[in-house]
């Protein structure tokens, strides 16, 4: 105790290896919110997965590392050099991310066990077969060991903080006590992006559009994120190449984002000019923003996350393929609501976004309601989950274990 003031718990976080650019808002809200003392731990992203990392300095306590990685067959892991400074730095609780491959965190959650400190797995609450989804067959013994693996690894720890809904539902059928998970509804700093969007809103589209390089009668579809293949953006500009123009209307796609993909995808969309690229641009830019005003939609034909929240921050919908390999904020939308997702093949995919393309009042409802749900996904309603469950976990410095 320092005079009539409590402690502060001290707490390790370790997720997803790096600071994603979508997180950083996450650990500010929470470092200004909480009483409690969080530390991020971070580095480079794992190089086999698409996470943009945020540069710091950063308004959160962190510390640095120089993550290493180990090829083990065609998968790698790594190692994050904390270990011995987790252990002997004082924490009360350990935070980690609910995966295989950072060995260090499978090492301090075993000596956490010892040292009889709590652990809170963050992440889905279950394992998905992706691999099988990309090969295009159903789960391999691969898939099915390492969803095998997961469930048990998750009840392993004190406490789980679930993305979503489903995560929850799928601990406790694995045995999970209900008191120990809770769902936190991942999201972004909508509050940041609604600001954004409150900066542009005055700005007219003509000069937005004159900006992008757009037509100033245009429908625009937007895609952000990572250009990588499980995105599918291919076949949006296969779509922006089969309907250049719907009802009297020219059709165009703007693209932000970037990647392996960049090259192909350009290639693919040389000859057209209702296809834009802009590159990566940070989520803060508030070229973001001006990009949502003038798009009736954020288009993103495969493997979606949460570009959903960042779509309802500015009030578009979403527009997606039905298929159940999505992440898991996948369950914050709603089919005809607030978004459109199409099932069958590429072939239905391209004619039902050409339909929605011709349906002028159907976006703006859809949009509307786009609206609406944001207010379910502010990022402090994430913050007061997060903290107060760990707080519940935890106990404070000098309490009974």
């Amino acid at each position: 105790m320092t005079g009539n003031h409590p402690e502060p718990r001290r707490i390790a976080v370790f997720h997803q290896g790096c600071v994603p650019v979508y997180r950083r808002g996450f650990f500010e809200h929470l470092s200004r919110m909480s009483a409690n003392r969080y530390t991020v731990f971070h580095g480079a992203p794992p190089s086999n997965i698409s996470l943009q990392a945020a540069k710091p300095p950063f308004a959160f306590e962190n510390v640095g590392l120089n993550n290493r990685e180990l090829k083990i067959g065609g998968s790698i892991a790594v190692w994050q050099p904390a270990v011995w400074r987790y252990l002997t730095g004082g924490y009360d609780g350990l935070i980690v991310g609910h995966e295989f491959k950072f060995l260090s965190s499978l090492v301090m959650v075993a000596c956490s066990r010892v040292l009889r400190r709590p652990v809170i797995w963050w992440g889905f609450g279950y394992r998905k077969a992706y691999g099988s989804w990309q090969g295009g067959g159903g789960p391999g013994l691969k898939d099915r060991l390492a969803i095998w693996a997961a469930d048990r690894l998750a009840r392993f720890g004190d406490g789980y903080l679930a993305y979503t809904e489903k995560g929850r539902d799928h601990l406790l059928s694995i045995g999970m006590a209900e008191d120990r998970i809770q769902v936190v509804r991942n999201t972004i700093d909508v509050e940041e992006q609604v600001k954004l969007a409150q900066a542009v809103a005055d700005v007219p589209d003509r000069e937005i559009r004159a900006e992008f390089g757009l037509k100033p009668d245009s429908t625009v579809f937007l895609y952000v994120g990572r250009l990588v293949p499980r995105k599918r953006v291919d076949l949006l500009i296969d779509f922006a190449k089969r309907f250049p123009d719907v009802g009297g209307k020219p059709v165009e796609v703007l693209v932000v984002g970037d990647g392996e993909e960049m090259p192909k995808l350009r290639e693919q969309a040389s000859g057209t000019d209702n296809v834009h690229f802009t590159g990566a641009i940070d989520p803060s830019d508030i070229r973001i923003a001006k990009a949502m005003k003038v798009a009736c939609a954020v288009v993103i034909p495969g493997y979606l996350g949460l570009a959903i929240n960042h779509a309802f921050a500015h009030a578009r919908p979403v527009v997606t393929q039905k298929h159940d390999f999505h992440s898991p904020e996948i369950e914050y939308l709603t089919e005809d609501y607030d978004a459109l997702l199409i099932g069958g093949d590429e072939e239905a995919f391209c004619e039902g976004l050409a339909a929605f393309a011709a349906s002028p009042d159907e976006q703006a409802r859809l949009a509307a309601n786009a609206g609406k749900t944001r207010e379910s996904l502010r990022i402090g309603q994430m913050v007061e989950a997060f903290d107060g469950f760990v707080s519940r976990i935890v106990p404070a410095p000098g309490g009974a274990r």
